[in-house]
């Protein structure tokens, strides 16, 4: 019996080079100075047009519908496998989203479970768990759940000075403070950006968010490349969505404001936490990589988690973000390993994601 296949599937591959303009039921969003797809796109507020909101909090307009679908296949190949266990991202109800699962294809011999994280607190992210006892050689088997999910697009308070940072925080607030995986909120030069930033006396706590927001987007210079430490991004001051997601998110807890990192496909930006006028906590988001989105989002694609810092049972360390996982146990009868592909069909959104590729290529190309 061969040794079992242990495999983390690479998030990262899956999120390719995230596009980050999507242009969808009329709403035009718009790389600012941001290489997209191998290309500069002229910079366009992409607050024209939005609804104003009244409200404390954010916003939420222009619902959408869109059939997906999550899940694994798994091929045997020229082996006898046994023990199969596979994990994948799950999307979960948020106020901008809806989930609703409409159908599964599971077949007799599988058996699944949703594990929500983090553990005892209110979940910010769900696992698909998925295991099969045992394949015969030559064997495929699909694992898919289809799902309808209904997604907002977020938009910021008209009155932004009555809102503080907090000074108590709550223990589920903790985990969106302090260092997480990749991202260290304790560097020097971290400290030495939040007091500088804190010393120009910004006249709200909205103000202290946005000249962190704007000191990132004006310092870190969008690069493609492998996930680095925000320690290490720092240095030379380059980097993807992650990296500035990360370097934001380090500044903003250096200044004692809760903040953490939100997956979607292809793509991740931050949100950050203040307290109204009334003592209720709320949570804006921010487009640091691509267009300026400071306190609202124009997405459509599934938010898959929101956090930083998990503690799953496949790994002793906290993990950024929950990579799909594969383990299982094989009898080696040829030259081929199994094979497992994760699904996340985005349905809709997958044509147009690969429109507006095509159309940034061909306005690059001489």
């Amino acid at each position: 019996m061969k040794e079992p296949v242990r495999c983390k599937l690479d998030r990262r591959a899956l999120l390719g080079r995230g596009i980050t303009s999507l242009v969808l039921l009329g709403y035009t969003m718009h790389a600012s100075q941001t290489r997209v797809w191998g290309m500069e796109q002229d910079s366009q507020d992409a607050s024209a047009g939005i609804p104003k909101n009244d409200g404390k909090g954010v916003g939420y307009f222009a619902p959408r519908k869109l059939d997906m679908k999550f899940g694994m296949k798994f091929k045997s190949n020229d082996n006898f496998c046994s023990d199969l266990l596979a994990t994948v991202a799950f999307p979960i109800d948020w106020p901008e989203q809806k989930v609703i699962v409409k159908r599964s294809d599971i077949p007799p011999n599988a058996q699944w479970q949703y594990r929500d994280l983090p553990a005892n607190a209110s979940p910010t992210a769900r696992q698909l768990v998925m295991s099969i006892p045992a394949m015969q050689p030559n064997a495929e088997l699909d694992l898919i759940f289809e799902v309808e999910i209904e997604k907002s697009f977020i938009t910021a308070p008209s009155d932004t000075s009555i809102y503080v940072i907090p000074k108590k925080l709550s223990k589920e607030l903790n985990w969106f403070m302090g260092n997480s995986p990749m991202i260290d909120a304790g560097a020097s030069d971290i400290k030495r950006i939040a007091k500088s930033i804190k010393d120009s006396k910004p006249e709200t706590a909205w103000e202290h968010v946005e000249k962190i927001y704007d000191w990132v987007r004006e310092n870190i210079q969008y690069t493609n490349g492998p996930i680095r430490n925000t320690r290490e991004a720092m240095k030379d001051k380059r980097g993807d969505c992650e990296e500035m997601t990360g370097i934001f998110i380090a500044i903003c807890r250096a200044s004692n404001i809760p903040a953490r990192c939100v997956w979607i496909p292809n793509h991740c930006y931050p949100e950050f936490y203040l307290e109204d006028d009334q003592g209720k906590g709320h949570w804006f988001p921010c487009q640091v990589a691509g267009d300026r989105q400071f306190g609202q989002m124009q997405e459509y694609r599934p938010i898959l988690q929101k956090g930083d810092r998990y503690k799953v049972p496949e790994y002793t360390a906290l993990q950024h973000y929950l990579s799909e996982f594969f383990r299982c146990k094989q009898q080696q009868l040829g030259n081929r390993d199994p094979e497992v592909e994760p699904i996340q069909d985005l349905g809709p959104l997958r044509n147009e994601i690969s429109s507006l590729q095509s159309e940034a290529q061909n306005r690059n190309q001489p």
